[in-house]
């Protein structure tokens, strides 16, 4: 197929261009006629990459410094709230220190050696389950103890710094807590006066812990509101601590009566807590 030759209309306006351009570089070169026109291009493309920085670089990396500053606060927040629950703690040591050991020698020791003893640590929530009070028997949460050595802490009495919440029944990365209202839980208690004794169990419901016991063998009159303090037997509990108020009285037979007790702590509380080791 033949190619169409320009005509000669075509031709004068090519030639026409041509000679435009070559006058226009002529003039910027030697009369810098256009600088101002690229100056101001410039400076317009300089602005245009200001306000793109602007929308959209700039933002993100704010975004980014909050973020990371954010949480840097939480850190240190978290941090701060662990110092305090754990002064806390020692407060709360120091002030039952007559409950927590028999012998007054270990009392002194505990408070000369800032309370680094073989007997109390400090331990942080790992895990637990709120809605195993709604269904189930086993109440059980998990803690991690911050303790370098990595002792076992089997049969160690927790508390926090409402009162005892349960006992540890595993070791591992994680310590396996039982605590009071477990059905398989049991903590010896007694009367405000210890005029009356009761190995009292888990009920099985949230923060709940009950009492059976024969009317043959104790004739206490109780009232509702009545304090039950632990009595410290068996060896693991402390003795003397505030478990809890009670709610209900329960006349099962002519022997038999149920007491249910509503503890003063909750695992719940707080995410620090204390460990006791006798």
């Amino acid at each position: 197929m033949a190619r169409n030759s320009p005509t000669p209309g075509q031709k004068i306006t090519y030639f026409i261009f041509i000679a435009l351009g070559i006058l226009i570089l002529y003039f910027d070169i030697n009369l810098k006629i256009f600088s101002s026109v690229k100056n101001n291009f410039q400076s317009l493309k300089i602005s245009s990459s200001l306000v793109i920085k602007n929308i959209s670089v700039n933002p993100i990396k704010k975004f980014i410094e909050l973020t990371s500053s954010k949480q840097k606060l939480i850190d240190e927040n978290t941090m701060l709230r662990e110092k305090l629950d754990e002064s806390y703690l020692r407060n709360f040591f120091i002030s039952k220190e007559n409950t927590f050991y028999t012998d007054h020698t270990k009392v002194i020791k505990a408070i000369k050696d800032d309370l680094v003893t073989e007997s109390l640590h400090f331990a942080k929530l790992g895990h637990i389950d709120p809605n195993i009070f709604n269904c189930c028997d086993k109440h059980r949460m998990y803690i991690e103890i911050l303790d370098k050595n990595k002792r076992n802490f089997k049969e160690a009495a927790v508390f926090n710094l409402n009162g005892i919440i349960g006992q540890i029944i595993g070791n591992g990365s994680q310590n396996e807590v039982i605590l009071l209202t477990d059905t398989k839980s049991y903590i010896p208690i007694k009367s405000s006066k210890g005029d009356f004794f009761c190995n009292a169990s888990g009920s099985g419901k949230a923060n709940l812990i009950s009492c059976n016991y024969s009317q043959l063998v104790w004739t206490h009159e109780h009232r509702i509101g009545d304090a039950f303090f632990s009595s410290g037997l068996g060896g693991i509990y402390p003795r003397d601590i505030e478990v809890g108020k009670l709610t209900s009285i329960e006349i099962i037979d002519n022997s038999l009566t149920k007491l249910e007790i509503k503890l003063v702590s909750s695992p719940f509380d707080t995410d620090f807590f204390g460990v006791i080791k006798k």
